[in-house]
């Protein structure tokens, strides 16, 4: 059973409560609602891509995330478009930071 840690609030501070893995991470507008989602990705390193995330955006992005949740998998890319597939069937759309628009 693949367990979903919880939110992390996206700080420098918070860097090495992710660990160096593969996984899926979820962004979240909202750390304390998992049902504000704002992108579903793969990464071969999680804690990378939090990184990543804490850097700004070079360009004007729709939505700000403040949490990234992860799950750590060794079939980051296959899991994460599974997710992305599931999150389209129930919302009918992709979440807004995954769509290329």
């Amino acid at each position: 059973m693949k367990r979903w840690h919880k939110p992390v609030a996206l700080s420098r501070f918070n860097t090495e409560m992710v660990p160096d893995v593969p996984g899926v991470y979820v962004l979240l507008r909202d750390e304390r609602d998992i049902s504000s989602v704002l992108k579903i990705g793969p990464a071969r390193s999680l804690r990378r891509a939090f990184a990543r995330e804490l850097e700004p955006a070079a360009e004007r992005q729709p939505a700000i995330p403040t949490a990234m949740m992860f799950l750590e998998s060794r079939a980051d890319a296959e899991e994460a478009q599974r997710l992305i597939n599931e999150y389209r069937r129930k919302h009918g759309r992709v979440p807004v930071l995954n769509s290329p628009f």
